[in-house]
């Protein structure tokens, strides 16, 4: 592996140096680290990066979503990337890539991402719409803790729907810490509702109407409570461009790369390769 900065972004790539660069984005609150559960079964070089806020990268003043865009575009570039994977709140930034590709980009893959107008997320009690404020306190007083590293360990693997493994613990270790007795996540309220907000500030349907590359959709099945609505979102968004490939898979939890690495590794590659 090795590490380095790009435009104030923290990239950790690994793989082969002479292998197909593909950028990868993780979600609110995550890290480079995300990714690297799927390294064991990923044939292409991984360019796997903190967003701004988070793990080592610097944060954005002000956060807009033409400005995370145009970082990944600038790693992608920087690092010879073909593709770009996005997962979560990445899955908008990888969205604006496919929209705005550097020069010999074949494509994107979004995993799960929410894909919600900013009222969507208001009816689902983020409040993305009453002020940065707002929206800063609701993410502290929703933020996980737990009493110790076993018990993290073992309720974030229940609620990802996967197993305790080295590389998820050495994940959880990554993006938590140990403080005050308790064990905290690491990214601040305040980064993460910039970044959210950076995200969310863009009519997401005119964006992948924009989409200029093949692009793949993943949803992810579970939880089930919550099926319907995203159902109905993926399919909108899904049909407003005849670029986007949806694949639906009924097993999957939110975080299909910690959950299942080997499949999840399989899925993004056995796509991506004939389009590279």
């Amino acid at each position: 592996m090795g590490d380095r900065v790009i435009n104030g972004l923290a990239i950790r790539e690994w793989g082969d140096s002479a292998r197909t660069g593909i950028l990868l984005w993780p979600g609110l609150g995550s890290s480079r680290a995300y990714f690297d559960s799927i390294a064991p079964f990923f044939p292409f070089r991984g360019v796997a990066v903190d967003p701004p806020g988070s793990g080592s990268s610097a944060p954005l003043d002000p956060c807009t979503s033409e400005r995370l865009v145009g970082l990944a575009r600038a790693a992608a570039e920087a690092c010879g990337c073909r593709a770009i994977v996005g997962h979560s709140l990445g899955s908008y930034v990888a969205m604006g890539v496919a929209a705005d590709p550097p020069a010999g980009f074949g494509a994107a893959v979004l995993i799960d991402g929410g894909f919600r107008a900013p009222d969507d997320y208001a009816e689902l009690g983020m409040p993305v719409t009453s002020g940065r404020a707002e929206l800063v306190a609701w993410l502290e007083a929703n933020a996980l803790r737990f009493a110790d590293w076993d018990t993290a360990f073992r309720e974030l693997a229940t609620m990802i729907g996967g197993e305790v493994t080295p590389a998820f613990e050495a994940y959880i270790r990554d993006v938590f810490a140990e403080t005050d007795g308790e064990v905290r996540e690491r990214a601040r309220a305040d980064r993460m509702a910039d970044l959210l907000l950076g995200s969310v500030d863009h009519d997401v349907r005119a964006r992948a109407e924009a989409i200029k590359v093949p692009t793949l959709l993943i949803a992810c099945g579970n939880p089930r409570e919550t099926r319907e609505t995203r159902e109905r979102t993926w399919t909108r968004l899904a049909e407003s461009s005849p670029l986007i490939e949806l694949r639906v898979v009924e097993s999957w939890h939110h975080n299909p790369i910690l959950q299942d690495p080997e499949g999840a590794s399989r899925t993004i590659v056995d796509w991506l390769t004939p389009r590279l």
